[in-house]
């Protein structure tokens, strides 16, 4: 076995720092092994720890290509910069490609005005000088040809330019350093990056890219077999794949789809019948469609849930009512799906109308799959404007790509997912739908951080029934910490408690209208927002307290669907524990924003007794907060012993 020096030296051809973080290099040599082996890894380590490098460089040192997941463009810029200090520091030329929206990347429309079907109009009429320069016939034209080769001289040779003042330790923006080139070029920005990511070393991009549909276009474009699958913020990724794995009908995208049979219609007019691709027949079917849509969403109850069976027996006697002299024998589910699909499929492939916006198909389907299964929930939304079929567990689940997720993950070479919390990993890799014997976890056990308290505060906790009640004693605790230190950041469980905080105490400001944080003056931020998880948002914050334990809505129709269903199959506890194990995570994210700055010092408390003690699950939540974090742990009872250990701890600090 080599020896640390030798791991060391292996890894810094390309580590753009003259030396590893505390544990940085246990890290880096976990990677390399479940890269080796080709197998899946969850990494959790401390906000501020420089995971993305610790992933990058051994998967390089592999010989193999990055695609980085993140939600967040503040994260994916981390992966882009980690790739620039390597071709500077360490000579390498690696190159980067970072895709996001059309409507994001385009210059012929304004955002706010930007559609699908504009775009698809203009680049078939030869309408957008953008798109038009950027191809010359099938081949990509010497304008694109030359920005591209800008870029790579940018990126190869001068990657420093990317960075504000061209200083190396600043966030880079390769994304708008492209723009400007394809905008001087006048090429198409959009399909000038996806040409980038055929030759791409290093490509982020959203979630959705491998966990929907598109997952197709992007195998187009590269061999997911020559890349490691990066997952940054894995503990969201639960999260947005129960957000999309849905089916979900609405009474506008039928519209959507008569809107464009009319079209079809009204191009083909002139043409004889045999070159014809859609008949008034086709659109009269679908309006029949539509009516029968519009009939069940008025005819069955809002929010609650629906046996598939009587929604597919709606649109069969509908369609039977359809034939007005009544010797058709009523029509099988199935042929019903077939016709829309085939409606679909026409419009798609129609030379007068971009691909169909909506596919009811698809609902159709899964409708039918729902059929006996209490694996999901049928239910219309209290608009009265939607019908969904959601699933209460994601592990099995097919997604639209025609995979589960983990069959997504074993598309790539090797995957590694990595976050600041993964909490109980048991329950990860059960909701994910992993092979616990096939992944290997990699959890820090602490930071290397001096000045750091985390207090635990027990005396209240912020169940539904006491809010009220507590809410003044939550004030009292702030004024109380702003007695001692002005620097402070205040998070609430929801939106209400936030505005409530922010009127009890006159000097503080919302924290989600400020784009960084500055020293010595007091914020209150809501927890379920996407301002909680800006990275270095708060790093110059000293003191941060979380009023409460961010329990997902209870009210929420699918969640008690959810809740049911999952107690039913697995007992009321575990169940708790799989329904709950994000609260920790939230509290854990927001704080890491504070906790990035590793040399001074910090003070952070969650304040509800349920973090130490849960009357239904005991100690889960307190179980599941990061090992790093346990070393820093104190408990108090009262303001009092709040008051005290915060005032110790400042007067050592100082």
């Amino acid at each position: 076995m080599p020896g640390e020096a030798e791991e060391q030296e292996k890894f810094m051809s390309f580590f753009p720092y003259p030396e590893f973080k505390p544990q940085q290099l246990p890290v880096m040599e976990f990677v390399a092994d479940v890269v080796e082996k080709e197998g899946i890894g969850l990494v959790e380590a401390y906000c501020g720890f420089g995971k993305t490098i610790a992933t990058l460089a051994p998967v390089f040192d592999a010989g193999k290509k990055v695609l980085l997941l993140s939600p967040t463009h503040t994260a994916r810029n981390a992966g882009i910069a980690e790739a620039l200090r390597i071709n500077k520091v360490n000579g390498k030329k690696l190159m980067v490609a970072d895709l996001r929206s059309k409507s994001t990347m385009c210059f012929r429309f304004p955002k706010a005005s930007f559609s699908y079907e504009g775009c698809w109009r203009v680049k078939k009429f030869k309408e957008c000088a953008f798109f038009g320069s950027t191809y010359y016939g099938k081949e990509l034209s010497k304008k694109a040809k030359k920005a591209i080769f800008e870029a790579e001289e940018l990126v190869f040779n001068n990657p420093e330019k990317i960075f504000a003042g061209s200083d190396l330790n600043k966030e880079p923006n390769f994304f708008k350093s492209f723009e400007k080139i394809c905008e001087e070029n006048n090429v198409c920005f959009y399909e000038t990056m996806k040409q980038v990511i055929k030759k791409a070393d290093v490509i982020v991009l959203d979630y959705y890219w491998c966990f929907t549909e598109i997952f197709a276009l992007l195998k187009m474009l590269i061999d997911p077999k020559n890349f490691v699958l990066l997952i940054d913020e894995a503990d969201l990724l639960v999260d947005r794949l129960y957000n999309n794995l849905h089916a979900k009908l609405t009474f506008q995208g039928v519209k959507d789809l008569i809107s464009q049979s009319r079209k079809i219609l009204k191009a083909e007019e002139d043409l004889d019948f045999t070159k014809k691709t859609m008949s008034k027949a086709d659109l009269e079917f679908l309006k029949k469609f539509s009516d029968s849509t519009v009939d069940i969403l008025q005819s069955f109850p809002q929010k609650k849930p629906l046996l598939p069976e009587k929604l597919m027996w709606k649109y069969i006697t509908n369609f039977k009512q359809s034939n007005l002299n009544g010797t058709v024998e009523m029509p099988e589910f199935d042929d019903i799906v077939a016709k829309v699909e085939g409606l679909a499929e026409t419009i798609d492939s129609s030379g007068s109308s971009e691909k169909a916006r909506f596919r009811p198909h698809l609902f159709l389907r899964k409708l039918n799959q729902a059929r006996g299964s209490d694996q999901y929930v049928t239910y219309i939304t209290e608009k009265q404007e939607e019908i969904f079929i959601k699933p209460f567990e994601i592990k099995t689940e097919m997604l639209a790509s025609g995979l589960t997720a983990v069959e997504t993950l074993k598309q790539f070479h090797s995957t590694i997912l990595f976050s600041a919390t993964i909490g109980d990993e048991n329950l990860f890799i059960e909701e994910f739908g992993l092979d616990k014997k096939q992944t290997k976890v990699f959890k820090l056990s602490r930071m290397p951080h001096e000045n750091l308290m985390l207090i635990i505060d027990t005396e209240l906790d912020s169940t539904f029934k006491k809010r009220m009640e507590n809410a003044p004693k939550y004030a009292e605790k702030v004024k109380l910490l702003l007695r001692e230190d002005s620097s402070l950041l205040v998070s609430c469980c929801n939106q209400f408690e936030t505005d409530q905080m922010i009127k009890s105490i006159p000097s503080m400001e919302n924290g989600q209208d400020n784009e960084n944080l500055v020293e010595d003056i007091p914020y209150a931020i809501n927890i379920r927002t996407k301002h909680a998880r800006s990275t270095n948002k708060a790093s110059k914050v000293r003191n941060c307290i979380v009023i409460g334990l961010p329990l997902p809505d209870y009210s929420d129709f699918y969640f008690e669907q959810r809740k049911k269903y999952l107690e039913k199959k697995y007992g009321k506890k575990h169940a708790g524990k799989l329904i709950n194990r994000k609260a920790v995570d939230l509290a854990v994210q927001l704080m890491g924003r504070i906790t990035r700055d590793l040399k001074n010092p910090k003070v952070l408390i969650l304040a509800d007794r349920r973090y130490k003690n849960d009357f239904f699950l005991q100690g889960f939540y307190y179980e599941i907060i990061p090992d790093y974090l346990k070393p820093y742990i104190k408990v108090v009872r009262n303001n009092q012993e709040l008051g005290k250990e915060i005032e110790g701890f400042w007067e050592k600090a100082r």
